[in-house]
């Protein structure tokens, strides 16, 4: 049966939304259906799911906002640090005729985390339209993201194991490990933890705090990984990596054909 014969069909049968994230390195598939669904080779999983309308302002690109739970996973590893392109796909399936149709494609434009709650806003693909090429820009900071193919610093042979001592407000984390380590040196970076992943927003003695909590206690030692400002200074005396930088910290910032050297 054709997607347009099943919506006309007189029985209305029960159709449940089917969500892809996919980064370049993750991949998750969430349903909203009460169990279990395999479709495509992929096997969904059941989760609290919510979104707003599909709505396009005129002459602007189609948005989309979803908000999820998952228990086992509720913050996605690729959407708590360093976010990057993750593509998201919306279907309507009909369980019973094992039947589905897209509904929407999209980019993830901005990520919300409020304790087991994932909110991402999405815009229409065709709005890859808008990027600006190349997406290397002429700017004081570099345009490489650290770890990634164009840093060339591998994370395992930078990162740090440490046991959590103390946790307080569940997202200040402390140990001796942080100490040894100067003031920041962590800030901007991650916290490994189960394959579970949190940002750090800051790091001061022998405390890092998080952006948002684990969903589950920490009873084990961690995987912390610095993190990177983006400053020529940083990237020469921190990861002694200033060949791959890609940043022009010489250009002037006031235009010399205008105001003169």
């Amino acid at each position: 049966m054709s997607y347009p014969n099943a919506l006309a069909n007189t029985e209305i049968p029960l159709f449940v939304e089917l969500y892809d994230f996919i980064s370049y390195s993750e991949a998750l598939y969430l349903t909203s259906y009460y169990r279990p669904i395999t479709y495509g080779n992929r096997t969904y999983t059941p989760a609290t799911m919510e979104r707003t309308q599909i709505e396009r302002a005129q002459g602007e690109a189609r948005t989309l906002t979803i908000s999820f739970a998952v228990k086992e996973n509720a913050s996605l590893k690729f959407l708590n640090y360093n976010i990057p392109q993750i593509r998201v796909v919306l279907r309507r399936y009909f369980p019973s005729q094992n039947l589905a149709a897209v509904l929407f494609v999209g980019e993830v434009k901005a990520v919300g985390v409020q304790g087991n709650v994932v909110t991402v806003s999405v815009e229409d693909i065709l709005a890859v339209k808008k990027l600006k090429v190349p997406r290397f820009f002429y700017a004081n900071y570099c345009n490489h993201t650290l770890f990634d193919a164009g840093c060339g610093l591998l994370k395992e042979q930078w990162r740090v194991q440490a046991q959590v001592e103390e946790i307080n407000n569940r997202q200040a984390l402390k140990s001796y490990i942080f100490a040894s380590y100067p003031n920041g040196y962590f800030t901007y970076g991650y916290v490994e933890y189960r394959r579970h992943y949190r940002l750090i927003t800051k790091h001061e003695g022998g405390t890092i705090y998080l952006h948002a909590p684990f969903d589950t206690p920490i009873t084990n030692p961690v995987w912390v990984y610095p993190g990177c400002d983006k400053t020529p200074q940083t990237c020469r005396n921190k990861f002694n990596n200033f060949q791959n930088f890609l940043g022009f910290p010489y250009m002037p910032t006031r235009n010399p054909t205008i105001w003169g050297v």
